[in-house]
């Protein structure tokens, strides 16, 4: 064993480096491409993971278009931006993925109906 001390994981993005973008883009009422990207690197992160859609980049891109409206708006720059914007992306991914779980019981049930009626499926005749 070696005397060093355990390594912690150093943060992607520095919270200091985020609050600066946060309030250019609340004086000049346009988020910069140095937000966006940062924003990006969020979502990607928050994708790597839990994987909460089969796409990586329509995750993300879903994500970035969330990211920019509400929580935004909202984001306080004096507290953790970082874990905010992290939180939300977070979220946002629990609610693609039980949209997409309803979404799988709903076509199953019908699948179920049509099957238990005798209903005939257009097939590709």
């Amino acid at each position: 064993m070696s005397d060093s001390p355990a390594r912690r994981p150093q943060p992607y993005l520095d919270n200091a480096a985020l609050a600066p973008l946060v309030r250019e883009m609340r004086r000049t009422g346009r988020a910069s491409d140095e937000l966006g990207r940062a924003l990006m690197q969020i979502a990607g992160g928050v994708w790597d993971r839990y994987h909460f859609t089969a796409d990586r980049d329509d995750f993300v891109g879903d994500v970035l278009v969330h990211l920019l409206g509400t929580p935004l708006e909202r984001v306080d720059p004096k507290k953790n931006i970082f874990s905010y914007f992290t939180t939300c992306a977070i979220r946002f991914g629990l609610n693609l993925r039980n949209k997409a779980a309803a979404e799988r019981r709903r076509f199953e049930a019908y699948a179920a109906d049509v099957l238990a009626a005798g209903t005939e499926v257009p097939g590709d005749e």
